[in-house]
């Protein structure tokens, strides 16, 4: 179609008819989808719905409505009800659409099994082919950052379980430690004690806590060595007074 001419006033005439008249004619409406689909041509694409909305009193959906119409005016010219012409051109629309979306299914199963394009290859296979890579990729990347968080929880729980674990470790070492210290000290104040009834006694207790500072034998010797002179020079005191 090679359009030349300005149809706006035949389209305001056909329009102002159609509102006047008693009952919705389809032809009507047909030929108000014709002046419409010319108009579209003669504009150029991307000003129709300008167009639409500074010269007719309808909306964009109303103007496709009744250019559907005249596209589909074979299948619907013999129809008398606007409305049932609507749904008519609905239902023809509907099922070519899932006629389209099962041929395009068809076509790139086949390209997905032999890897070439086959006939009646389009553009939307293509747009579909894109989209299954990006979906492709965006699960692989979300399964990738999946697996990484994780691993990163596992080492986490791993890490706090050994921190766990060593910190219980370390405390019965030290528990350990400190009850076999006590036990040690405990059994060497026993033996060295003259008897069990000295065991009360708040100076021998002293004498005893101040060996266990001492760092070795050798120095405890030296103590109790001194101990004895200092008590031996105290008795010989004493005894010179009494």
């Amino acid at each position: 179609m090679n359009v030349t001419i300005d149809r706006t006033a035949e389209i305001k005439k056909e329009l102002l008819e159609l509102n006047q008249s008693l009952k919705m004619s389809v032809q009507k409406a047909i030929k108000i989808g014709e002046l419409l689909t010319e108009q579209k041509e003669f504009i150029g694409h991307g000003n129709f719905l300008s167009w639409v909305e500074d010269n007719i009193d309808i909306n964009e959906r109303t103007a496709r409505r009744y250019m559907s119409l005249y596209s589909y005016r074979n299948k619907t010219d013999k129809l008398s009800d606007l409305s049932e012409a609507y749904q008519q051109i609905e239902t023809i629309e509907r099922q070519e659409k899932q006629s389209n979306e099962e041929r395009k299914r068809s076509l790139i199963a086949e390209f997905r099994k032999t890897g070439k394009k086959p006939e009646g290859w389009n553009r939307d296979c293509d747009y579909v082919i894109q989209k299954d890579k990006e979906n492709e990729i965006r699960q692989s990347e979300y399964k990738k950052q999946f697996e990484q968080q994780r691993q990163e929880n596992i080492n986490k729980r791993e890490q706090e379980k050994l921190t766990d674990d060593l910190f219980t470790q370390t405390l019965n070492n030290a528990s350990n430690q400190f009850i076999k210290q006590v036990t040690e000290r405990k059994q060497w104040q026993d033996k060295i004690r003259i008897s069990d009834s000295g065991k009360e006694d708040a100076f021998n207790q002293a004498i005893m806590d101040y060996m266990e500072t001492l760092p070795d034998d050798n120095r405890r010797i030296e103590a109790c060595n001194n101990i004895i002179k200092i008590c031996k020079n105290i008795s010989i005191d004493l005894q010179r007074k009494k």
